[in-house]
C-alpha cells in the first residue's frame, strides 16, 4: 500500500468513527435500549440528518458555536430549528 492509500484509509476509517462519536455524545446513541432493528436504523438516519443540518448551518452561517449549543438552542427555541434547516 502507497503512502497515500494509507493515508487515505486513515482519514476514511477517523471519518467514520468521529460521526460514531458524535452520534454516541450527542444522542447518547450507545444507550439507547430499543431493541427493534428497523427502528433503530430509522432513528441512526435521523440523528445523522441532525448533525449534518448542524454541519450546514454552521458552514452557511460560518457559526463558531459547538454543536450542543446549537442542539440547546433549538430544543429551548423552536424558531433556532428553522434557522438551522435554512427555512429562516
Amino acid at each position: 500500500m502507497s503512502p497515500e492509500q494509507l493515508l487515505h484509509h486513515a482519514r476514511m476509517e477517523w471519518a467514520v468513527e468521529s460521526m460514531h462519536w458524535l452520534l454516541d455524545v450527542h444522542f447518547e446513541e450507545d444507550w439507547c435500549l430499543i431493541e427493534d432493528k428497523v427502528l433503530q436504523q430509522h432513528l441512526n438516519m435521523f440523528r445523522k440528518s441532525a448533525i449534518n443540518l448542524i454541519k450546514l448551518f454552521k458552514s452557511r452561517t460560518k457559526s463558531k458555536k459547538a454543536i450542543s449549543k446549537i442542539m440547546l438552542d433549538c430544543l429551548i427555541d423552536s424558531y433556532s430549528i428553522l434557522r438551522v434547516i435554512g427555512e429562516n
